[in-house]
């Protein structure tokens, strides 16, 4: 016949132990937001930006190209923009980029 044994109690109290995301971004020198779900974007200068968190692309026209974020669409605008990437979770966006809108 087995014993019944209690179980310990593993629940975590507020500010009892560190998050883990906390510990592996630090761990791996990465920013907090890279593992909390939010968009990242990296420009370089105003030729290209690489979008990881990118949903969708909502429109494409000359000049103009809309992107569905995590919470948010990101419109940029310039001249010769084009997608030179799209894969399930990111774009690069690649032009001379002259601005970026963010809206809800």
């Amino acid at each position: 016949m087995r014993s019944r044994r209690s179980r310990p109690n593993i629940e975590k109290q507020p500010n009892e132990a560190p998050d883990i995301r906390a510990k592996i971004t630090g761990m791996l020198d990465l920013p907090q937001s890279a593992l909390a779900g939010i968009t990242q974007m990296e420009l370089s200068g105003n030729r290209e930006v690489v979008i990881d968190g990118c949903l969708g692309v909502l429109a494409y026209e000359e000049g103009l190209i809309k992107l569905a974020l995590r919470g948010m669409i990101a419109t940029f605008r310039g001249r010769n923009l084009q997608i030179k990437a799209l894969t399930h979770d990111s774009a690069i966006v690649c032009g001379f980029l002259t601005g970026i809108d963010f809206t809800a």
